[in-house]
């Protein structure tokens, strides 16, 4: 299996507002990890299982080493959509991951 996206996870504080400064709080988002991985769509009926619709865009990922779980959302080949963690599997063997496109 070949492992040709790059994958960067990061960590964003999701404090945002403060009502007693009355500032926003919200941090910038800091890498944490940087990947090669194989990425495929999830199959429909385990699209169904996880989020109970067909219109969720999910993503299978798959790595050679498991990656700290001090993350918060990732993203893939540089895009703009941002991923987060709905299953983890961590067989013998690599790690998987199920991500769903954040809202937000």
């Amino acid at each position: 299996m070949r492992k040709t996206q790059i994958i960067k996870f990061y960590f964003q504080d999701e404090n945002g507002y403060d009502p007693y400064s009355e500032e926003d709080t919200t941090t910038e988002p800091k890498l944490v990890a940087k990947r090669y991985a194989n990425v495929t769509d999830v199959g429909t009926n385990r699209l169904v299982e996880l989020f109970s619709n067909l219109n969720q865009n999910a993503k299978v990922i798959r790595l050679d080493c498991p990656v700290n779980d001090s993350w918060s959302y990732l993203t893939i080949d540089d895009e703009l959509t941002k991923y987060r963690l709905e299953t983890q599997r961590r067989p013998l063997k690599g790690t998987t991951l199920i991500v769903g496109e954040a809202s937000g």
